[in-house]
């Protein structure tokens, strides 16, 4: 049976799992379980290996990258690499700012008429936040 109902959650490398995602809870303000949120299997590493963090039904996993992903060129500002739908943005970007987080585009609307702000993480990766109908 097909549902109409389809969920996406991203997996980021990242070389440091535990960073990354304790990053996105103090800073983005996903929750990370405290006791079980960051899989490190060995005890003597404990960046771990794995993490997943959630916030108002968005599920992110981390996953360790054991190389660096090869970059020729700097970014043109354009690139996204996660796009999270959310209700308020106006809100979202107050609550980020206040967190510290690195807004490289604030809320604005793009041509395709949605409200949408850019952050990017201290592993590169940009997320792109869109409210579908514009705030006023």
């Amino acid at each position: 049976m097909e549902s109409d109902s389809w969920r996406a959650s991203p997996i980021l490398g990242v070389a440091d799992v535990r960073r990354a995602a304790e990053y996105w809870r103090d800073v983005l303000g996903f929750s990370l379980d405290p006791d079980d949120g960051v899989f490190a299997p060995d005890p003597a590493d404990a960046r771990g290996v794995y993490a997943i963090v959630k916030r108002a039904g968005v599920w992110v996993h981390f996953q360790v990258r054991r190389n660096p992903a090869p970059r020729t060129a700097p970014r043109p500002t354009i690139e996204r690499d996660v796009y999270l739908y959310v209700d308020c943005l106006h809100d979202l970007h107050a609550e980020l700012v206040a967190r510290g987080a690195r807004v490289i585009q604030p809320p604005t609307v793009a041509r395709y008429g949605i409200l949408e702000m850019v952050v990017e993480d201290p592993d590169g990766h940009r997320v792109a936040f869109g409210a579908m109908m514009p705030e006023l």
